[in-house]
């Protein structure tokens, strides 16, 4: 009888411990920083970056980068989520108020920041455990050590890869992840499924950009390192825009539809 009920028991425990394996992102819901309930299987078919925030770190001017991040890719395939933590060097001492003040009044944060949460605590928010313990994501264990630690969470809501803190938000590691399969590519060698047409000076190296269809609201365009170079609207058929020079940019298309796209572009 002893040997059945162990038997039984070691059975349970094993189903048990792949159930919480099984468990991904969009199982967990949260807090946002405007005091709303959300579930994250609203980012279903999405890319989210993960990142724990402070407003007195070292690293807080990472903020500026993540906005840059999001500028360029936050067109409906790819999401950050920001979780202010106070656990790290007491770097994020405010209340909630305070602290949505202070990354949209200083680096103009658009994307979508969560309640404060205690990630290193004993009452670690449950989506922290997830993140950090291999036998709950089902991939590795990923202590969050200090401020501004980032997680990729694929379209399925399934752990990707961790960065610590030193790993700022565009490195190559972060963005070709989030470019993959979502983000076209475009050179001036091939723009026959582009949305626009593009004519090279050989003299300078500048280019000039005529777009296709007068369908679009706005344009965005940025250089390789993320800055803005262009917010375009009121298109007509006399719409050009001139690039400077050879290099890339992403070309960030929003429709009069709502619909919006990023796209790619190597001017050779």
């Amino acid at each position: 009888m002893k040997i059945t009920t162990t038997i039984l028991f070691l059975i349970a425990f094993t189903f048990a411990g792949k159930s919480q394996q099984l468990a991904n992102f969009h199982d967990f819901t949260g807090v946002t920083i405007q005091g709303d309930t959300i579930s994250f299987s609203q980012y279903a078919g999405k890319k989210l970056l993960v990142v724990n925030t402070a407003s007195f770190c070292a690293y807080t001017y990472q903020y500026e980068d993540l906005q840059g991040l999001y500028d360029i890719y936050g067109d409906g395939q790819f999401e950050i989520l920001g979780f202010p933590c106070n656990n790290f060097g007491s770097q994020e001492p405010g209340s909630d108020s305070t602290i949505i003040d202070f990354c949209t009044g200083n680096y103009g944060v658009t994307f979508q920041m969560m309640s404060r949460v205690d990630i290193k605590t004993g009452d670690t928010a449950e989506v922290y455990k997830w993140l950090q313990r291999g036998e709950l994501n089902g991939v590795e264990d990923a202590q969050v050590t200090w401020n501004f630690h980032k997680f990729l969470i694929d379209p399925d809501g399934n752990y990707v890869r961790h960065f610590p803190s030193t790993t700022v938000p565009r490195d190559t590691a972060i963005t070709n992840w989030i470019e993959a399969e979502f983000i076209s590519t475009v050179t001036t060698n091939d723009l026959a499924n582009s949305n626009f047409e593009l004519f090279p000076n050989p003299t300078d190296g500048s280019s000039t950009i005529n777009f296709k269809t007068l369908a679009f609201r706005t344009i965005n365009i940025f250089n390789s390192l993320g800055e803005e170079i262009l917010n375009q609207t009121n298109f007509n058929s006399s719409t050009q825009i001139d690039l400077d020079r050879k290099g890339i940019y992403y070309i960030r298309i929003s429709e009069k539809n709502g619909s919006c796209r990023t796209q790619k572009l190597i001017v050779q």
